[in-house]
C-alpha cells in the first residue's frame, strides 16, 4: 500500500464509550464512500431502540432528549450517546426537522419477528456505499467462488485494489483502513452473513419471505417493476442470492405478496399491495 500519512480517525476506539469525530468526513464526496465505519458498530439494538423511540415521540428533538437526559440506550457518556445517535440518523432518519417515517421504521414498529427485522435492517444498512462496494465487488465474488473464509488482511488487500477510484481510501491511514476492513466483517457476523472471530466463514442462512417481500417492495419503490430486472438487480448480492436464488424465492412468496406469471420465456411480477407500507401492515 502507499504510504499515508496518519489521520485522527485512528485514535478513537469505536465500540469503547468513547466519542469519536472521525466519522464526520465528507468521504468521496460524488460516490458518498466513507471509511467512518472504522469507528463504528452495526449498533443494531440501538438502531431498533432509538427507531422505535422516534415513532413514539415524532420529534428529532425529543428523541434526543430522550437519549441524552433520560438515556434510554444505558450508556455512560452522554458524548458516547451522541456518537450513536449520529450514526444511527445518518443511516436511518433521513429529515431531523420534519417527522418523516421510512419503511424500515415503519416495519420495527410492528410486531414483526425478530429475524425478520434484523434482515430488512441488515438490507437497509448494506446501503452505505462503503458496504454496498465492498459486499457486491469483494465479498459476493469471493463467495460465488467458494472461498472458505475471509480475513481482514484479505478485504484490506482488495481496498488497496481500488483506491485509485476512491479519494476517501487514498486520504486514510493505514491503521483506519485496517480497523474498516475488520468492523465491515464484524459487521456482516453481527447481522449473521459470517461466522467466527479472527478468520470469518460464510454462515449458512435463510433470508425469511417476509423479508423477500419487503425488499421486493423496497425496488418496486425504486422503480424497478419488470421481472427481469427485479430478478437480476444487484441488491439481491448483498444477501450473497444469485438469480437462480432469487428467482424460486419470488416464486415461494407468490401469491401471498406478489403474482409471479411465467409464460414460455416471459416473467411477470404484480405487487399485491399497492404500496410498501401497505404489504408492512399485513406482514
Amino acid at each position: 500500500m502507499s504510504n499515508k500519512s496518519a489521520d485522527k480517525s485512528d485514535e478513537g476506539a469505536g465500540d469503547a464509550e468513547s466519542a469519536d469525530k472521525s466519522d464526520e468526513g465528507a468521504g468521496d464526496a460524488e460516490s458518498g464512500f466513507n471509511l467512518r465505519i472504522a469507528s463504528h458498530s452495526t449498533y443494531i439494538d440501538e438502531t431498533k431502540r432509538i427507531l422505535r423511540t422516534y415513532t413514539e415521540c415524532e420529534s428529532y428533538d425529543e428523541l434526543e432528549k430522550r437519549i441524552i437526559e433520560e438515556n434510554i440506550l444505558h450508556k455512560k457518556t452522554d458524548d458516547y450517546k451522541e456518537h450513536v445517535l449520529r450514526e444511527v440518523t445518518r443511516r436511518h432518519i433521513p429529515d431531523t426537522e420534519d417527522y418523516t417515517e421510512t419503511p424500515l421504521i415503519q416495519l420495527l414498529n410492528t410486531e414483526i419477528r425478530s429475524d425478520v427485522a434484523d434482515w430488512c435492517l441488515y438490507y437497509e444498512f448494506a446501503q452505505d456505499p462503503f458496504i454496498r462496494v465492498l459486499t457486491l465487488e469483494y465479498l459476493y465474488p469471493e463467495y460465488q467462488r467458494g472461498i472458505l473464509s475471509i480475513q481482514t488482511e484479505d478485504v484490506v488487500t482488495f481496498l488497496e485494489s481500488i483506491e485509485e477510484q476512491y479519494s476517501e481510501i487514498q486520504e486514510r491511514s493505514e491503521t483506519t483502513i485496517e480497523k474498516a476492513a475488520a468492523k465491515y466483517l464484524t459487521s456482516l457476523r453481527n447481522f449473521g452473513l459470517l461466522e467466527g472471530t479472527q478468520k470469518k466463514e460464510f454462515a449458512v442462512t435463510y433470508v425469511p419471505d417476509e423479508a423477500i417481500a419487503y425488499i421486493l417492495y423496497r425496488l418496486f419503490d425504486e422503480g424497478v417493476t419488470s421481472a427481469s430486472e427485479i430478478i437480476s438487480h444487484q441488491d439481491w448480492k448483498l444477501l450473497l442470492m444469485d438469480e437462480s436464488e432469487v428467482q424460486r424465492r419470488v416464486r415461494d412468496i407468490s401469491p401471498q405478496y406478489i403474482s409471479y406469471e411465467k409464460r414460455g420465456s416471459t416473467e411477470r411480477l404484480v405487487p399485491n399491495y399497492d404500496s410498501t407500507e401497505d404489504l408492512i401492515n399485513d406482514l
